[in-house]
């Protein structure tokens, strides 16, 4: 289930793909993604737009999610910006905190590459 889930992931078009999110580690209680900072994913400022922030947040969600086979959509979130990153790679750090018949919540970390911790948030 795992590698048919990464290969969906990683090789189905859509926003997961189209911003170069990677799966770097998968199982029942965590997810790692990892998306190397663009040009193309910087706002104005020359930072990581939060909006790149917020869905790496939600895709690592989600996979972990997906990950007991069964699949389930963002019903809230909300997201905490730290501290901005503006080159080399993050990663976002989701980790589940309880899953129920319907609905799963989870809370997600983001970090840059020297573990710093840029961002927050939890979903269900």
């Amino acid at each position: 289930m795992k590698e048919k889930i990464i290969n969906y992931i990683e090789n189905n078009p859509g926003f997961i793909k189209n911003n170069g999110f990677k799966v770097k580690e998968l199982n029942e209680e965590k997810c790692i993604l990892e998306y190397n900072i663009k040009k193309d994913g910087l706002n104005p400022m020359g930072i990581v737009h939060g909006g790149i922030l917020f869905g790496l947040a939600d895709a690592a969600a989600g996979v972990l999610s997906n990950l007991g086979g069964v699949e389930q959509v963002t019903t809230n979130s909300s997201m905490n910006y730290i501290r901005p990153a503006a080159k080399g790679k993050i990663y976002a750090v989701a980790t589940k905190l309880k899953v129920g018949k319907s609905i799963g919540y989870f809370e997600v970390k983001i970090y840059d590459s020297s573990d710093n911790l840029l961002a927050t948030s939890f979903y269900y």
